[in-house]
């Protein structure tokens, strides 16, 4: 299949937004609920809706944060789905890359995860701008997961373009400084407020925390391998850092789990909040709001 030429993206063109409000406004978000605890419902609340459907967004849409996770097909049109195939939420042996405007709205997605097992649904693969119409007028904002680095342009200026800088945060992942200056240079070319995902595996990587700091950058996904130092490094943060993370069961740390999280809330969702962690992402929301509630 021929390539498509996506368009590009410069400083200064009309997608940037002058003044940084929006970004100034999720910043305060973020800082001003140091104490409190964000409960981010990943990929929505699906089960039995799809995974990164406009249901599975509308059923999560009373949370904090919504994690959607973020293609761009072959047209430059950012759209949500995780995989790089669409066999297991569609049945269709089709590349993400290459989908078509005709696919997303003749391909059905299954419910829940997906897979053969899954009946198919009258749920289509939705768009980034359909996703952000279904969130107007809810208190929530998305977490946006760009799988591809080389998309996270194309998805931060489709974001500026849709005026909705203040109802999304961009994950990007950094392991380095060179990694805070593109972090950097994205919220500041379009306005949109960067999560920096990083991994503390050893003190060495408190290093990496001052220069957030020095960037300005409000927030942090963290892996880890000690709790002890995440809380080293979560003291270290202060106030201008907010420190987040995540209890899947696939994507879990020190195997504080989700499945763990529902027979000992405390022993999981408890031992981070302790260790300053203001942010989790979950499968299991209801019962992480439930715990938030009653500690």
């Amino acid at each position: 299949m021929n390539s498509v030429e996506r368009p590009a993206f410069r400083q200064g063109s009309p997608v940037a937004r002058a003044g940084g409000a929006s970004l100034s406004a999720m910043k305060s978000r973020f800082r001003t609920r140091r104490r409190g605890v964000m409960v981010t419902a990943h990929r929505g609340h699906w089960d039995p809706a799809p995974e990164n459907s406009l249901a599975a967004i509308r059923a999560a849409n009373g949370w904090d944060a919504i994690q959607i996770d973020i293609r761009v097909d072959r047209f430059g049109t950012p759209f949500l789905m995780h995989d790089q195939n669409l066999l297991r939420m569609t049945g269709q042996m089709v590349d993400a890359s290459d989908v078509t405007p005709d696919d997303r709205r003749a391909f059905r997605l299954r419910s829940g995860a997906g897979g053969a097992h899954q009946a198919a649904t009258d749920e289509r693969i939705p768009t980034l701008e359909e996703a952000f119409a279904v969130l107007e007028g809810t208190p929530a904002f998305f977490d946006l997961d760009v799988k591809r680095r080389e998309d996270l342009e194309t998805v931060a200026a489709t974001v500026a373009s849709l005026g909705c800088q203040d109802r999304a945060t961009l994950k990007v992942e950094v392991q380095s400084v060179d990694d805070v200056a593109t972090a950097l240079e994205l919220e500041r070319r379009y306005d949109i407020m960067v999560v920096a995902g990083i991994q503390l595996r050893a003190k060495a990587d408190l290093a990496l925390i001052v220069a957030l700091r020095e960037a300005d950058i409000a927030a942090v996904e963290a892996g880890f391998h000690d709790v002890n130092l995440l809380a080293s490094a979560a003291a270290f943060a202060s106030d201008l850092i907010h420190f987040g993370t995540t209890t899947l069961n696939t994507r879990h740390h020190c195997g504080l789990s989700d499945n763990l999280a529902l027979s000992n809330p405390r022993a999981t969702w408890g031992r981070l909040t302790a260790a300053g962690v203001r942010r989790i992402m979950t499968d299991e929301p209801q019962a992480l709001s439930r715990f938030l509630l009653t500690r």
